[in-house]
């Protein structure tokens, strides 16, 4: 070997092991996915509290325990006094509206303690029903999946497709196992979060790789996986049924 090959040798040996230790930094760099439930994950806290006590309220209202009404009213308000302090994300027309709905749900609110001390039933259900249409009205600015679900609208088209309708590796026994439901009504009232702080060698969710929830499981391919959010279920259906060779086993998901 002469001398000049030698050094092309080296040189080219050189630029291997910078590659390859560029890819090794890269891999252990590597961030966990975004998505819009992390985004507004802040927001998304505040909602979930809100649609519990939303539900509780009009529960209270039913049962005709109005002296009961103006605490669940005033946590609703109260909850959503913070999100526009945590939906940065929202355009700046949004994030106009947010705060317009905001002081509705205040002003209506504050109807509601006064007609349920009152004793006036009629008076309050009109009250809750405006409530409803302000948090709807809320709830409309956010992106989709951006904030938890309230279990309470019917089932989408678009949900019963995704999760009642069998493709690729997602089956008709899958949709059985998991109660022929869809992930966001079947997990409604689970609080979510999105850690990053994940040991290596340790779980994460499919999708965001962040720590996954062990009650946020969803069954495909026959196999039981985990996951942060519903969200995540979501797309990783979608997944599942448009390429279902990328899906690995449950126990593949790991933090390297």
């Amino acid at each position: 070997m002469t001398i000049k090959s030698s050094a092309a040798s080296v040189a080219a040996f050189a630029l291997a092991l910078t590659l390859s230790a560029g890819a090794v930094h890269a891999q252990a760099t590597t961030k966990p996915k975004t998505t819009v439930a992390m985004t507004f994950a802040k927001a998304g806290a505040s909602w979930q509290s809100i649609v519990a006590d939303r539900k509780a309220l009009g529960d209270v209202i039913r049962a005709g325990k109005l002296s009961e009404a103006h605490e669940l009213a005033f946590s609703i308000r109260d909850a959503a006094v913070t999100l526009p302090y945590k939906s940065g994300a929202l355009s700046p027309a949004k994030k106009i509206a947010l705060g317009k709905q905001v002081a509705l749900v205040a002003t209506i609110a504050e109807s509601i303690d006064r007609y349920g001390d009152a004793g006036n039933a009629s008076k309050t259900k009109a009250e809750y029903a405006r409530l409803k249409k302000a948090l709807s009205g809320i709830e409309a600015l956010y992106p989709a999946n951006a904030l938890p679900a309230s279990g309470e609208k019917p089932m989408s088209a678009a949900d019963k497709a995704l999760f009642l309708t069998p493709g690729g590796i997602y089956t008709k026994a899958d949709i059985e196992a998991n109660g022929n439901a869809s992930a966001y009504r079947k997990y409604a009232s689970v609080a979510t979060s999105h850690d990053a702080q994940v040991k290596t060698g340790d779980l994460v969710c499919p999708i965001s790789e962040t720590k996954p929830n062990p009650q946020l499981t969803w069954v495909i391919g026959g196999k039981k996986y985990q996951f942060c959010c519903p969200p995540c279920i979501a797309e990783f259906v979608q997944k599942a049924k448009t390429n279902p060779d990328s899906i690995k086993s449950p126990e593949a998901y790991v933090k390297r």
